[in-house]
């Protein structure tokens, strides 16, 4: 999904606001700080009028649909410019006129006044008993706001089909009416933004699926909203989309491979060994100084001649989980961090290895795939890492949290924060719009990325990515957000460079060195 933060430097408009939050904020602003709500509402309206003429010029015809609350007075203040700019606009009310209060109804009244014809539709069946066919150029949602909980039916249902009918791009004030803010559940029904120009910051509802399907285009724009106003909300959930500083901070001229981090790679086995060597691949192209893979015999004489730029060892061997463990436990000194996972056995020698290996860990680690599978149920058993980062796809803290698939999918972020609280790592949930979440509760919510982006070995380039950036001196939280964040951006690099159908895990590795030249352009 595409976005925009107008104006781009303003700090809050990476934050992420619940709805009740953003009620709080626009009362602190209004009761406490003395912002008039007038002025708010103008400045939105705004917002959506220039939206609106970004896309069709005047001379067009353009309906605007709003309802009772705030969201229709920002919809009646766009209206009333459209028409200034020359616009053909109708304002089409879905609610009985003594249902507006306040700045809501004083806006109305303006556009009126302006010359805004305003067509009153209150009852179920008249939009499509009365509105005739018309060609229009653009559509105005401003029907519904943030506060909505439950289905939607009656008049607003109707407007919803009706703006889903009219075959027009579709400008949705702060929230396509039928979502819900908090989840980006489909109430029922809801209008197929698209683009949605939402006020102060975007709503957890704009990045949680289903929601992007809806929303279409996001512009995330200032409304003259003082940062003391968000004082006292808690800072839990911010875009990720400033955070690859860490990952790309100059070396030193005279830096050796030494000091730019040895990672040690626990993954791979025999018909496994593509995900080790996307591992360790990622972890050199994010600058790495050594790279050393451990894996059984038997894949390491299949994967040393694919990548000749790192090391090898073997891994898993004898009958003794405890040795095999000591043994690794040995390797893991001398080494910056470790990844664990990645196509790792799946058998009960390898899980036993694995428990035992556990508590000698004392470096920074990843833990992926397998690795994550073989502590099914049990996350409390990493609590004694110091420095962890965990990176499961749904299916994976599905296992990790006795849950089924789609029960995690239904509260991907109940979720990521149940991993990060009872793991004590940091939590990576990988999907469309990754979350990531640190033991404390805070939530980051990755923009970028793209569906290409779901296929075999991506998370083994992110576990990499992720991994090297340890073993460079991160902290698990800025490897994370840095690691996920460059992931995407070099997903979407590579999608444009290719297709999203034809994207591999290869090609976004490839992407990375595309991504840290932009940063510096």
């Amino acid at each position: 999904m595409k976005f925009q933060i107008i104006p781009p430097g303003r700090a809050h408009g990476r934050r992420i606001l619940l709805a009740a939050e953003l009620q709080a904020v626009d009362r602190r602003a209004i009761d406490v700080l003395g912002v008039p709500g007038l002025a708010l509402m103008e400045n939105a309206g705004r917002h959506l009028a220039c939206a609106v003429a970004d896309r069709v010029p005047p001379g067009s015809r353009v309906a605007i649909c709003v309802g009772s609350g705030n969201n229709g007075g920002d919809g009646s203040v766009g209206a009333r410019h459209l028409l200034g700019w020359g616009y053909a606009v109708d304002l089409l009310l879905c609610a009985t006129r003594r249902r507006l209060q306040g700045d809501a109804a004083v806006m109305l009244r303006a556009a009126e006044t302006a010359g805004v014809p305003v067509r009153e539709l209150d009852t179920v069946g008249e939009f499509a008993e009365h509105l005739p066919p018309t060609t229009l150029a653009c559509v105005v949602d401003a029907v519904l706001g943030t506060g909505v909980r439950g289905e939607v039916g009656g008049v607003a249902a109707e407007a919803i089909a009706w703006m889903n009918a009219q075959g027009c791009p579709i400008i949705a004030a702060d929230l396509p009416s039928g979502l819900c803010a908090d989840t980006g559940r489909v109430l029922g029904d809801a209008v197929r933004a698209t683009e949605t120009v939402t006020f102060v910051a975007s709503k957890l509802g704009h990045w949680l699926y289903p929601g992007p399907l809806y929303v279409g285009q996001l512009r995330i724009v200032d409304i003259g909203m003082p940062a003391r106003a968000l004082a006292g909300i808690p800072h839990r959930e911010v875009l990720l989309d400033q955070a690859l500083a860490p990952a790309f901070a100059p070396r030193s001229p005279d830096q050796h491979k030494g000091q730019a981090g040895h990672l040690l790679v626990v993954a791979g086995s025999p018909g496994h060994t593509g995900a080790a060597r996307l591992t360790a691949e990622a972890a050199l192209r994010a600058g790495a100084g050594l790279v050393s893979v451990a894996l059984p015999a038997a894949a390491v004489a299949l994967l040393a001649p694919a990548l000749t730029e790192a090391m090898y060892l073997e891994a898993f061997a004898g009958p003794d989980p405890e040795a095999a463990a000591a043994h690794l436990a040995a390797e893991v000194t001398g080494r910056d961090a470790v990844v664990l996972g990645p196509g790792m056995p799946t058998d009960a020698h390898a899980q036993a290895t694995l428990q035992a290996l556990l508590p000698h860990l004392d470096r920074p680690a990843v833990l992926d795939a397998d690795a994550l599978n073989h502590l099914a149920g049990e996350p409390e058993r990493l609590r004694h890492l110091a420095a962890a980062v965990i990176t499961p796809h749904p299916g994976e803290a599905g296992r990790l949290l006795g849950r089924t698939t789609a029960e995690i999918q239904a509260d991907r972020v109940g979720a990521v924060q149940a991993l990060a609280q009872r793991s004590g790592a940091v939590a990576v949930l990988k999907g469309a719009h990754t979350l990531i979440a640190d033991p404390a509760g805070a939530l980051w919510i990755c923009p970028e990325g793209n569906a290409g982006m779901a296929t075999a070995g991506m998370g083994d380039v992110l576990a990499g990515l992720i991994g090297a950036l340890l073993a460079r001196g991160l902290s698990p939280l800025d490897a994370a957000r840095a690691g996920v964040l460059w992931h995407a951006r070099a997903g979407d690099v590579a999608a444009a460079r290719r297709t999203p159908t034809s994207l591999l895990a290869r090609d976004v590795i490839e992407a990375l060195a595309d991504v840290e030249r932009s940063w510096y352009r």
